[in-house]
């Protein structure tokens, strides 16, 4: 709530203001300014306050899923609830600071640049509002030391093998709308803009779909039908292998992840394979059946 929450309210002095003053302002808003201070973009008064709103609420449901009460096992060496609440407050105090500098420059007249003291009183109540929560939040429960899963029985020369897919339908979904976006933004915005869309589309869809495959060479984490990238982690690089519950939050996202102490798949919330290797990093690929999964891995490891 308060994460998803301080979005909304980030938005709120601009819109107050830009809707109290609205006589006062021009036609056009400035609204993009270049690192030289100079308007870049302009944005009709309407516009410009639907699209502050529309940034407050789609940021509120953005951070508000990813920062969902269901927290899985601890994995990351950082305490990433802390984290994540820093992270919000922090974009909510700079996001309010420059939204309410563009509508005040313009006041009375289309503005032609911003001035250096709105830059830096944004990044003034970014650091302030972040460092009070990361201070101010209380600490979550430490990672937990890793722990042998169980173990199934391998005889030697037995040949062992498990393999399950996972996906994400909603990603392919997304990677799907972003290519079909990224043309029509490089109509609108150039194709800079389009060609990073369409990219973005390309990567989503790759990493929505994988299969994991845990035999005598350790566990193989494909992505795609096009067999790439993959993962390999050995038997040898395996210290122990557990079946956790897991979340996107801990690691910041969905997709392939690399936070502080852990990497790994993550596309769901739910039961995922967790490998810790020797220097106590751990790997993370959430998939069904994660229970057998790390049984094989540690009796192929055993035997």
């Amino acid at each position: 709530m308060l994460v998803g929450g301080a979005q909304v309210l980030a938005v709120v002095p601009a819109s107050v203001l830009m809707v109290a003053a609205w006589d006062r302002l021009p036609e056009e808003l400035a609204t993009r300014f270049a690192f030289d201070g100079s308007v870049s973009d302009r944005m009709s008064r309407p516009v410009m306050l639907v699209a502050m709103l529309g940034l407050g609420l789609v940021l509120a449901l953005a951070l508000g899923i990813l920062n969902s009460p269901l927290w899985g096992v601890r994995v990351s060496t950082w305490d990433m609830p802390r984290v994540h609440v820093a992270f919000s407050l922090a974009l909510a105090g700079f996001l309010g600071v420059i939204l309410f500098g563009v509508v005040a420059s313009n006041l009375d007249g289309q503005a032609t640049s911003i001035s250096l003291t709105y830059l830096l009183s944004a990044v003034g109540a970014a650091v302030v509002l972040g460092g009070l929560a990361a201070l101010l939040v209380r600490a979550s429960a430490t990672a937990p030391p890793a722990e042998q899963g169980p173990v199934m029985p391998i005889a030697a020369g037995e040949q062992v093998s498990w393999s399950r897919p996972v996906s994400a339908p909603w990603m392919t979904g997304l990677g799907l709308v972003l290519l079909v976006a990224g043309p029509l933004v490089g109509w609108g915005f150039g194709w800079v803009a389009g060609g990073s869309v369409i990219l973005a589309g390309v990567a989503v869809a790759l990493l929505s779909r994988a299969s994991v495959i845990v035999d005598r060479r350790g566990v193989t984490v494909t992505f795609t039908a096009l067999r790439w990238p993959r993962k390999v982690i050995g038997l040898a690089e395996i210290e122990t292998a557990s079946a956790e519950t897991v979340a996107p939050s801990e690691f910041g996202g969905w997709g392939y992840r690399i936070v502080p102490g852990a990497s790994g798949l993550v596309l769901r919330r739910g039961a995922a394979l967790v490998l810790t290797r020797p220097s106590g990093r751990r790997f993370v690929v959430t998939v069904d059946d994660a229970q057998t999964a790390a049984s094989v891995v540690n009796g192929l490891r055993a035997r």
